[in-house]
């Protein structure tokens, strides 16, 4: 797979040296709160800046906290790259720290052994990455997503037709479409697709490959974007007023829809599971009938909705119980 290049709006210098995390949410009360203060190391590629968080006091900046690569992407809404420290990059206490790092060596070791990935069948159809992708290319790389991004869909849309959804040079493109949505202020759009590039690439390449973790960084990105950090009721809406409208206009069956209603269902859970299993169900069959039971992006939907009855077996009420226990009747599971 083709370097990303950092996720967006990052590059990737700028990527690799911090650590994906949710921007923080700044907010006084009578001048009592949290403030972003100075604008250092602005990088010339990306054009991040380096803000410390400080709690104030009357506006006055009191106490230090942590420091984040900031970027500006509409008004006063931004999105933000915790900056490590070099002693304790995650503020970790001892004992943690030291469990993070010996994960982060078990990591580093598997990366020595990590298979290779299944070979992609781009190689049959060398007419895909000519002609209208070199245009959609030349598109992003002179900083013009408004233009790139309709190319990129039409290529995409090739793509499909003739490489698996789950073919690594198609989850390439779904990835830089989602981040297209991003660049045009689509934030709702690009985290139902980079939701379902992240699942493929789990089940593809393995959830410690590093395009899978940046596919989880770019989820995280696109979550940012949408506003409200960090509220599951704010992104649910958003999701559902954006599903609404698809299917008013393209229909439940469309893949655009699919992938919304699967990205909806996944905030819904966070307050109930009852209606995010009936979503899914219902999702599951309009792929089966639209895509194909075998099809990559049904396989998901079925797998997440599968995932949803074991959380509610899990934890759920006796109401989500026995709506999960009917489904999984259903699908004969």
């Amino acid at each position: 797979m083709t370097d990303r290049q950092g996720v967006y709006p990052f590059c990737g210098p700028c990527t690799d040296g911090t650590i994906a995390s949710r921007a923080p949410d700044t907010q006084t009360v009578n001048g009592i709160g949290t403030c972003l203060y100075g604008a250092a190391d602005r990088c010339p590629r990306c054009g991040s800046v380096v803000k410390r968080l400080y709690f104030c006091l009357l506006w006055i900046p009191i106490w230090p906290m942590r420091s984040y690569r900031i970027i500006w992407v509409g008004g006063s809404r931004y999105v933000g790259r915790e900056v490590p420290d070099g002693r304790n990059p995650y503020g970790f206490d001892k004992k943690t720290a030291a469990l993070v790092a010996q994960a982060e060596a078990a990591v580093a070791e598997a990366q020595e052994t990590w298979p290779e990935p299944p070979p992609s069948r781009l190689d049959e159809h060398p007419e895909l990455r000519r002609g209208h992708f070199r245009k959609a290319e030349r598109y992003w790389s002179a900083d013009r997503p408004d233009l790139a991004l309709p190319v990129y869909e039409e290529v995409l849309a090739a793509h499909e037709l003739v490489l698996p959804a789950d073919d690594v040079a198609t989850l390439w493109l779904r990835q830089r479409v989602g981040e297209a949505y991003l660049a045009v202020g689509r934030p709702v759009a690009a985290l139902a697709l980079l939701r379902q590039t992240q699942a493929h690439l789990k089940r593809v390449l393995g959830p410690g490959h590093p395009d899978t973790r940046r596919a989880s960084e770019d989820v995280l990105n696109a979550r940012m974007q949408l506003g409200k950090i960090g509220l599951a009721k704010e992104e649910a809406e958003a999701l559902e007023e954006a599903l609404a409208e698809l299917v008013s206009t393209v229909g439940p069956d469309h893949p655009m829809a699919l992938r919304t209603a699967c990205a909806l269902a996944d905030a819904l859970r966070a307050s109930g599971t009852v209606i995010a299993l009936e979503l899914l169900e219902e999702t599951l069959e309009f792929s089966e009938a639209a895509l194909g039971a075998e099809h990559p992006d049904t396989v998901q939907v079925r797998l997440e909705l599968l995932d949803a009855c074991e959380e509610a077996d899990r934890d759920g009420t006796p109401d989500e119980r026995r709506t999960a226990a009917l489904i999984r009747r259903k699908l004969g599971s």
